[in-house]
Formats: C-alpha cells, structure tokens, sequence
C-alpha cells in the first residue's frame, strides 16, 4: 500500500491560489446572498405595504405576489446555476493550483493528515 502524501495545510492555505480561490467564492457568495435577500426583501415590502397590489390578478388566477414569490425560486436556481458555472470555469482551475501548490498531482484527493 502506497503511503499517503503529507500535506502542509497551513502552507497551502497561505499560499495565493487558494487565497484567489477563497478571495472569488467569498465574493459570489456574498453578492448572491445580498441579491436573493435583497429581493425577499422587495418581495415583503410589497406584499405588506401594498396588499392590493400583490392581490391584482395577472391572468389565470396569477396573482402579483404569487408570481413575485415564485420568482425567488427562480433567482435561487439561476444563482445555482451561475455558481455552477464559475465552479467548472473559474474556480476548478484556483483548485488545480492550489492542489499544485501543496505539492499534489492534477485531480488528486487528499487524505487529511
């Protein structure tokens, strides 16, 4: 049996790859949560500050509130979507780095040591 590789965790998380890495998807994170809450947000204001408003029909027994709340699952699925994206785009490349970084050949899994 093929003896683990010993990795040195701290140099890796000082080193700039995986600073960029943790740097990029903090970022996306924190504009995803404020853009979803942000419009929860609107979603609350009008649905309690304009109530005849959210119950206008649209068509189809849709209401104004009920299309606006539908919307929140759909801004959470084009958020996933996006983060997908980056995650195949943009932030496996920071993890292939970083990976070299510790000293680990392309596309392999740590033990944790």
């Amino acid at each position: 049996m093929a003896a683990e590789p010993v990795i040195d965790w701290l140099a890796v998380s000082r080193s700039k790859p995986f600073a960029e890495l943790v740097a990029r998807r903090g970022r996306f994170v924190r504009t995803a949560a404020v853009v979803l809450l942000a419009w929860f947000a609107a979603f609350l204001a009008v649905v309690g500050a304009a109530p005849d408003l959210a119950g206008s029909v649209v068509g189809a027994g849709m209401t104004v509130g009920f299309l606006l709340g539908l919307s929140q699952f759909v801004l959470a699925w084009a958020l996933t979507w996006r983060y997908l994206r980056l995650s195949t785009s943009v932030f496996a490349g920071l993890e292939e780095r970083a990976r070299a970084a510790a000293g680990l050949p392309a596309g392999a899994e740590a033990a944790a040591s």
